[in-house]
């Protein structure tokens, strides 16, 4: 796979409109690959439809389906993709490009949002292609669409409990993911470490750390009994940060070594 920039839709600069679209696009960007860091004077959100992606603000973050990030006005743009990352992006730009961000409650960082609403973004990049006033009005009246969107989305996962089910299904996804951890975890849902932690055990009745230990060792399973990768490669594939781990965690959770279990054909 390679990085494509292809679905890039710009509208331009224009100083004395105060609020506008100014541009949008579908793009992939495939590691090492990645967007120079920049500071602009625009307010930017990335909704991604697959892959991950680490941005830098006070911290990292990793971003995900299911959110999205925010860069307001003035913010240096800092991210680096993780794994193959395809995502659609926005522009508003005008004295009040902020401003519309703020009134529908969509914070700088990561906001949950949901699937990407691809169609949506092509509809914006077609208003982009004609310089009329009404096609800029038109592309306004979708870029505002796409944030109220996002903005009742947020609204409607007010319960803790929306997040907490949130978070089981992105380890059933992202379990693969060496990084992934109570960390990242509590902070794409935005909320507090210990309280997510809380919260997770209260609703599921096991810690954070050992579902995921869980799901990575279900998987591993499936791949010892049914196919010929090596002990590395299911490390790997599983979430584990290197195969000496992988072996000493099977040994002490199962018992017995991989290939012990491989070698004697036990099922689960």
């Amino acid at each position: 796979m390679e990085t494509d920039r292809s679905l890039f839709y710009f509208w331009g600069a224009e100083s004395a409109r105060k609020l506008y679209v100014r541009s949008c696009g579908d793009f992939i960007l495939v590691p090492p690959d990645h967007e120079m860091c920049r500071t602009v004077d625009f307010a930017e959100l990335f909704w991604p439809v697959s892959g991950q992606c680490r941005f830098h603000s006070d911290k990292d973050y990793i971003l995900r389906p299911g959110s999205v990030w925010y860069y307001p006005p003035g913010s240096k743009h800092e991210y680096y993709p993780v794994k193959p990352f395809h995502y659609c992006w926005l522009t508003i730009a005008g004295e009040n490009a902020g401003k519309l961000f703020e009134i529908l409650d969509i914070k700088p960082g990561l906001n949950k949002a949901g699937p990407c609403r691809r169609q949506l973004f092509s509809s914006l990049g077609n208003e982009l292609l004609e310089h009329t006033s009404k096609h800029r009005q038109s592309a306004l009246s979708i870029a505002f669409k796409i944030l109220t969107e996002i903005g009742f989305y947020s609204k409607k996962l007010s319960e803790p409990q929306d997040y907490i089910l949130d978070a089981k299904k992105q380890i059933d996804t992202d379990f693969s993911d060496p990084d992934l951890d109570v960390n990242t975890l509590a902070a794409s849902c935005l909320m507090h470490r210990g309280s997510f932690s809380r919260a997770f055990h209260k609703t599921f009745d096991i810690t954070v750390r050992d579902y995921i230990l869980s799901v990575r060792l279900k998987n591993a399973f499936d791949m010892l009994r049914d196919t010929d990768c090596s002990i590395k490669e299911i490390a790997e594939e599983c979430g584990f940060h290197s195969a000496k781990y992988f072996s000493k965690v099977f040994l002490e959770k199962v018992g017995i070594k991989p290939m012990g279990y491989r070698n004697k054909k036990y099922t689960k």
